[in-house]
C-alpha cells in the first residue's frame, strides 16, 4: 500500500459552551482513512473551553476552517 499523506480542508463549528456542532470535509486528496482520521481527532478533543463572558456577547460559535496536513513525519496544521 502507498504512503497515506496530503492535506485536507475541514469546517469546525464550536457553539459558546465548547460544544461540536458540526464538521465537515470541504477538501480532501481522496484518503478515506485519513479523513476518518482528522475528524476523529477533533471529535476526541471536544468538548472545547467555554467562550469567554466578554466573546459570549457577540458570538454564539466559531466557525474554523483549517488546512490539516499529514505527512511522514506527522500531522500539522496550516491556514
Amino acid at each position: 500500500p502507498g504512503v497515506l499523506h496530503g492535506e485536507r480542508r475541514m469546517l469546525v463549528v464550536i457553539g459558546w459552551d465548547g460544544k461540536l456542532m458540526d464538521l465537515k470535509m470541504l477538501q480532501s486528496p481522496g484518503h478515506r482513512s485519513l479523513d476518518e482520521a482528522a475528524m476523529r481527532i477533533v471529535r476526541i478533543a471536544s468538548p472545547f473551553q467555554d467562550f469567554p463572558v466578554e466573546m459570549r456577547k457577540k458570538y454564539d460559535q466559531l466557525e474554523i476552517i483549517r488546512t490539516w496536513k499529514f505527512s511522514r513525519s506527522g500531522a500539522t496544521l496550516g491556514s
